[in-house]
């Protein structure tokens, strides 16, 4: 009996010390995991915005591969003008705006909204229909206003460019046809479809010349 006894023993002890030792570790694993979680928000999120980064939302349209998606590029009128007659911080808030809308929008519709860079930002609407994603895209370019500034309110409004993509279609692909989509919304007033046999102008200066400069 007395090596029976010993072994309970000891064996009581090892799981003593298991529990202990998972007591220990808990607050560890919780903190690696919350540290996990701020990593992953940083390398897949835009930080002015709060909206997913390129990155993000690469990862999103690749988790929808499997369905049809709609992808809308948005930008801002003349904000490179607003972004110099206002200064950065003024900048800052209306791309800050912007994306609070764009956010409000794609979860309405069961997709994804985020900032590529600059004042160019993107929706991916993986359930939706052409119609509504038109119907987004002009909601996305309406007028926004931004108060409380120095200045006074000021009004922007943007521009867009939509493709209709299926399954399997690769990103780049759907980002550069969403792309001259947006070029030529900026001549055409209000968002665009893209559409087989559009291109883009002939030389980047023009192509920028529009993002700059709806008007010319």
């Amino acid at each position: 009996m007395h090596w029976f006894s010993a072994a309970v023993l000891c064996l009581t002890g090892l799981l003593l010390g298991a529990v202990a030792g998972r007591l220990a570790a808990a607050p560890l694993i919780r903190r690696l995991r919350a540290q996990v979680n701020t990593l992953t928000q940083r390398v897949l999120h835009d930080p002015l915005s709060g909206l997913l980064n390129r990155s993000g939302l690469e990862d999103a349209y690749t988790r929808a591969a499997m369905q049809g998606r709609q992808v809308i590029l948005v930008d801002i009128d003349n904000f490179k003008l607003a972004n110099d007659r206002h200064g950065h911080p003024v900048g800052d808030k209306i791309l800050s705006a912007l994306g609070h809308r764009l956010a409000e929008l794609a979860s309405r519709y069961g997709g994804w909204a985020g900032r590529l860079g600059g004042d160019e930002f993107a929706v991916i609407l993986p359930t939706a229909t052409s119609a509504t994603a038109e119907a987004v895209a002009v909601a996305a370019t309406a007028d926004l206003a931004i108060a409380d500034l120095p200045s006074g309110p000021l009004t922007v409004s943007g521009s867009a460019g939509l493709v209709s993509v299926p399954a399997g279609y690769p990103w780049e692909s759907a980002l550069t046809s969403a792309d001259i989509a947006l070029y030529h919304s900026k001549h055409a007033g209000g968002p665009v479809v893209f559409e087989a046999g559009m291109t883009y102008p002939r030389t980047p200066a023009d192509r920028r010349r529009a993002r700059d400069n709806s008007e010319t």
